[in-house]
């Protein structure tokens, strides 16, 4: 059973060689949110539906350095496919680089790498996101008003593209919006005590853009209710909320009239094709630039090629679809 879990091509079971389950890891860059722990979860649960034999995920716990060593265990382990989400997009290409050395191919989830060598990124198109979220906030503010924008870490491309993708947005369609942003590096009180001073400090605050609901929405709910500023959408004084990911709290959010819409991130989308595009970096197979057979499209930025996954923005009218990821689990 040994040669199995070290992932060699034959084990011995009963005198007769038998094929061993391709062995997978997974190397996330932290799990302090109930978006990536779910991610971890059902994407090692599915790669063992799908046959693979997974190893226990690592944590880098936002430690660039630690994501790297991590990697290195895992291969070392006898991972011959790695899922990843990078902690901190530029670090990650020296341990993408050891992967190639050994002939590993890694599939990037949810955050894309900066460089290096990948079966294939897959992602929503995050500026995209940004600017679905601005566009929300500008309709219900009538394009006038001020609006925090609590910024995810400007290290991942992730944080990067939602807040690009915003403020161009904002810069083209609601000129007449000031714009207050703060970097949060994806850390609940940081997102929780920059809201509570700016709420304090501006009494005219017109709206929140949260680039994670699953880090920042319960922080900047109850900073919204301390301050008696938590009025119901649709009445008067009511601060737009806005936000990306679609976990279950935000969802519930909704349908009790806090939160206005979310655009929801495709997490299960990100880790069906995840397994999806490991089993097929095993095999051999290669994709090219274009429209894919599941409502998406593959692009290259440079060498990297990325499955951009449609994100749909969630409002009360549609937020009991069944097919929203945060009607699918209770995390």
């Amino acid at each position: 059973m040994r040669a199995a879990a070290l992932g060699l091509g034959l084990v011995v079971a009963g005198g007769q060689a038998q094929a061993a389950e391709p062995v997978l890891g997974y190397a996330a860059g932290f799990l302090t949110d109930p978006f990536q722990a779910v991610l971890v979860q059902q994407a090692l649960a599915t790669a063992r539906a799908e046959g693979f034999h997974t190893l226990p995920a690592t944590n880098a716990n936002g430690d660039a350095g630690k994501q790297i060593s991590d990697i290195h265990n895992l291969i070392a382990t006898g991972a011959k496919v790695l899922i990843i989400n990078p902690t901190d997009s530029e670090a990650i290409i020296p341990a993408l680089a050891f992967a190639a050395k050994k002939k590993v191919p890694v599939v990037a989830i949810d955050t894309a790498p900066a460089g290096g060598s990948l079966a294939m990124v897959v992602r929503a198109d995050n500026a995209a996101m940004g600017a679905q979220a601005c566009q929300q906030i500008g309709k219900a503010l009538g394009g006038q008003g001020i609006v925090l924008s609590l910024m995810g870490d400007q290290a991942t491309t992730n944080g990067r593209d939602r807040t690009t993708g915003f403020n161009t947005c904002l810069k083209a369609s609601y000129r007449n919006i000031k714009l207050i942003q703060e970097p949060t590096n994806w850390k609940a009180d940081q997102a929780t005590a920059i809201a509570q001073t700016i709420v304090t400090s501006t009494p005219k605050l017109s709206a929140i853009y949260m680039q994670s609901d699953s880090v920042m929405l319960a922080g900047v709910v109850n900073v919204l209710k301390t301050a008696h500023k938590l009025k119901p959408v649709g009445q008067p004084g009511h601060i737009v909320l806005v936000s990306i990911d679609g976990t279950p709290l935000a969802l519930q959010d909704i349908r009790k009239d806090l939160l206005d819409s979310v655009v929801s991130q495709p997490l299960n989308l990100y880790i069906k094709y995840g397994v999806y595009y490991a089993k097929a970096a095993l095999a051999g197979k290669t994709f090219a630039p274009g429209p894919t057979d599941h409502d998406s499209t593959i692009i290259a930025k440079g060498k990297i090629e990325m499955d951009l996954l449609t994100a749909p923005i969630v409002t009360k009218a549609n937020v009991d679809d069944p097919s929203l990821w945060g009607n699918q689990t209770k995390s």
